[in-house]
Order: C-alpha cells, then structure tokens, then sequence
C-alpha cells in the first residue's frame, strides 16, 4: 500500500492534517458550544437580575408605562424574542417573529416588592440560540476553507515534488529491474535538485562499474573455466598415469605369484619327461610307467591353466556394483597369493560370520585385498630379514556389528610409524624403497573403498603390527 516515497507522503500528509483538524472541529462543536450556550444563560440572568429592582419599584409606584418603555427596550436586544410580566397591574407580553426551527430557552423569575418583601409579578424571558447558529456557521465555513486551504497546498507541493518523485521512482525502478545478466540503460531525470543530480550521477556511476565489473568478471569465469577444464585434464592424465602404475605393480605381483605357482608343477613336468627321455633312449619299454608320467604331467597342466584363469577373472573389468560375499572373493584372491606367502612362510587366516555381503564392484574390491594383503606380506618380510625364521601371520575377520560389516585386515608385521600413518593414503606415499614400490596402493584402495564403495576405511596399530578396517553400511545399495 505504502510502497512509494508520493504515496507515504500523501499518507502522512492526509492523517497529519486529519489529526488536527478533526479534534479540533470536535472541540468547537461540543465543548465550546456549551461554554457559549452557558455563557448566554448568565448574561440573560445577569440583566433580568439587574432589571428587576427597576421593575418592582415602578411596579409598587404603579408606573406600567415605564415597565413597558423598559421592556420595550429589553426587547431590542438581538437574543430576546419575547419578555412578558405578569401582575395584578399589569399583563403584558413583548414578542418578536421566532423562527420554526430557532433554539430558544425560557428564564422565569419572579419580582420582589421592595416594601413588602413579597412577590409582585413575575417576568418571563424568552432568548434564543440563533446568533450563536451563526456563529457555528462560521466556523464550519472556516473549516471548510481551511480543508480546501490544505488541499490546494497538498496539490501545490506535489506538484512542485513531482519531477523529483518521479526522478526517484525511475532510479528506483532502475535498480528494482536491475539483474547480472541484464544490461541497465543510463538513467536520466528531469529534476534539477541537487540532491536528485546527485543521486542520478552516482546511480550512473555505480551502473557504469558494476557493468565494467560484469564485464572483467566474464572474462575470468572464463579463463578460470579454461584453468580448471586444464586442471582436470591433467588430474584425468595423473589418475590414468597412477591406475597404469597400479596395474603395473599388480602385474609385477600377480607375474611373482604366477612364476611360484608354475615353478613346482613345472619342475614335475621336467622330471617327468626327463624320466620319459631316458627311458626311451636306453630302449626300456614300460606302459605303466608311461600312463602314470603322462597323467602326472596332464594333471600338472591343468593345474597351471587353472591358475591362468584364476589370473585372468582377477583382471577381468567387471564394472558393475553388486551385493558379494567378502570371504569368497578374498579366498580367490589368496588362492593368487597362496604360492607366495607359503614361500615367505606367511600364513592367512579368514574368520567369517555367515551369509555376510557387501555391496560393491567385486574385482575392485579383488583389487583392495590384492593391495592390503601385499603391504602386509612385505611388512613381515621386512622383519623376516632381521629374523629368517619368523613366521608371518595375516588375519582377516569379517563380522556385522551395529548395523555395520567390518572387515578387518590384521598382520604381525611390526606396524607403521605414529608420526607418518595418517599419511599412508596420499597418493605417491610409500616408506619402502623407490624400487619396492610406487606410494599409489593405498591411495587407490582408500578411493576404492570411498567412492566406489561408499565405505570408510581406517588404520592402526596394534601389539604385533598394523591393522586396516574397512566399515560399510549394511543399507548402503538403499542409501545410494
């Protein structure tokens, strides 16, 4: 309602005027009518009361014409519309024309014998309101002067304030139109006050940098786009790099694992064709013999070409998330490293709860146990060098617990430095040799288990080494 500077103006103006003119009106229409009303009865009482020693003592003397000349002159008076005595001597009654609608009041006494002390006559006066009807009249007529007065000054000063109102509505209007990605024209009024130049003059102003801004700011979003776009693309490049890496050091690992695995199976195989050669050469024909070396060396092959396909659904880039049993997948993976940690006599213990599963993509999680169990095995064979015949323990438990799977990767390998564990997730970390190893395992496992499988994972140590706990919700797929 109140939205513009001319209508809170007009408002305020209206209820300001009101404010005074009505208690006022109020004021002379009551309280002072009845202070004037009063004010005529005690004049009217003033001169019968003055007039009645005059009266009775002609009265007594028995001059009526001299009460009549008295009254004749009381009637001159422009309130008194009649006056009237009544007496034994004298009946008479003055009148003047009364209006229909005239106010009149009535004042009767009686007049008083100044030798006998009693009532002689009794004198009645009739005197009316209308000159005060007149007064009222006047008075409203300077109310309503005063009204048209307040009116006429209303629309003088706005029209003397309208090119400044309206020039602060078009600055207004301005600014209230005003958007980042809307170009504002120049603002131009036709009001000369100076403080409406200088608010237009500094609009402007304020337009013009805002827009030279709008403009600088344009141009670095964009090459800050251009910036991150090329920071990006050298993260995609470092990420791609640190993955090849990974696979790199994995192939190294899973080649290591292959060439344990195939080193006993292919020496049986050697033996046996060997045994095989000799027999052949020196001319000795055994068909039992020959059947049990050819099942040895079939059976020897197909162990070996398990173990490929073992290798190979371990590198398989299954992509797609699915609910998995942890203990199975972690015992293919120890079937990978069996060979190896049997070399470096190192055993692995899985403790399970039943019918447990988390969710995830099953080979990057093949991934996760690869790395874990890889760290542990060269943390025991760290202390193996100090000690030859240490035997290395990995444990592995998975539980539920508080609507939570854990699972817990726990080894006697010495653990890790206080003052460097929480660093052992940043990319490119390592404690080993830069011929032992690349920094980027963990990494990759950390960002496995939280982007991929929407789970933390946390390390610390404990009596004999170190332990990594990975902490999955059980609801995570509905989370998702």
């Amino acid at each position: 309602m109140l939205s513009t500077l001319a209508r809170k103006f007009t408002f305020f103006y209206w209820i300001t005027f009101l404010s005074v003119v009505i208690p006022f009106y109020l004021f002379g229409t009551y309280y002072v009518k009845d202070i004037l009303e009063s004010t005529e009865k005690e004049k009217i009482q003033l001169m019968v009361t003055t007039l009645k020693p005059i009266l009775a003592l002609n009265l007594s003397f028995n001059q009526t014409k001299e009460v009549e000349k008295i009254l004749q002159s009381v009637l001159k008076e422009k309130s008194i519309q009649s006056i009237e005595i009544k007496s034994q001597l004298i009946n008479t009654k003055l009148n003047k024309e009364i209006g229909e609608h005239t106010k009149c009041h009535t004042y009767t006494t009686d007049i008083i014998d100044p030798f006998k002390s009693k009532a002689i006559a009794t004198i009645n006066v009739v005197h009316s309101y209308e000159y005060l009807a007149t007064l009222y009249e006047k008075i409203n007529k300077v109310l309503i002067f005063i009204f048209l007065f307040a009116i006429f000054v209303f629309f003088i000063f706005f029209i003397s304030m309208k090119e400044e109102l309206n020039a602060l509505r078009v600055i207004a209007d301005a600014f209230q139109n005003y958007s980042l990605k809307k170009h504002i024209s120049k603002i131009t009024t036709t009001s000369k006050t100076t403080e409406i130049q200088t608010i237009t003059s500094t609009a402007n102003e304020m337009i013009e940098n805002i827009s030279s801004y709008l403009v600088k700011l344009e141009a670095f979003n964009t090459d800050l786009e251009k910036q991150v776009q090329e920071k990006v693309e050298r993260l995609r490049s470092q990420e791609k790099m640190i993955v090849h890496q990974s696979r790199q050091a994995a192939m190294g690992e899973i080649l290591e694992s292959i060439a344990h695995q195939w080193r006993q199976p292919l020496n049986i195989i050697g033996l046996s064709c060997a045994n095989l050669e000799m027999e052949h050469d020196l001319g000795v024909k055994n068909d039992e013999n020959f059947k049990n070396k050819m099942d040895i060396i079939s059976k020897n092959i197909n162990y070996m070409s398990s173990t490929i396909d073992d290798f190979r659904d371990f590198l398989n880039p299954k992509s797609k998330a699915t609910e998995f049993n942890p203990k199975q997948t972690i015992e293919a993976v120890f079937e990978i490293l069996k060979a190896q940690l049997e070399h470096n006599n190192i055993s692995l213990t899985i403790n399970s709860q039943e019918m447990i599963e988390v969710y995830g993509i099953e080979n990057e999680f093949k991934q996760v146990v690869f790395i874990l169990v890889n760290n542990s095995k060269d943390a025991i064979k760290t202390l193996q060098k100090e000690n030859p015949q240490y035997k290395g323990e990995i444990t592995i438990d998975i539980v539920n617990e508080d609507a939570n799977n854990l699972i817990s990767f726990c080894d006697n390998g010495g653990g890790i430095k206080e003052d460097i564990i929480h660093s052992i997730f940043d990319p490119y970390f390592t404690t080993k040799f830069a011929s032992s190893g690349t920094g980027i395992g963990l990494y990759i496992a950390k960002n496995i288990i939280e982007s991929r499988m929407h789970a933390r994972i946390t390390a610390q140590n404990n009596s004999k080494g170190c332990c990594f706990r990975i902490k999955q919700d059980i609801n995570v797929k509905d989370n998702i």
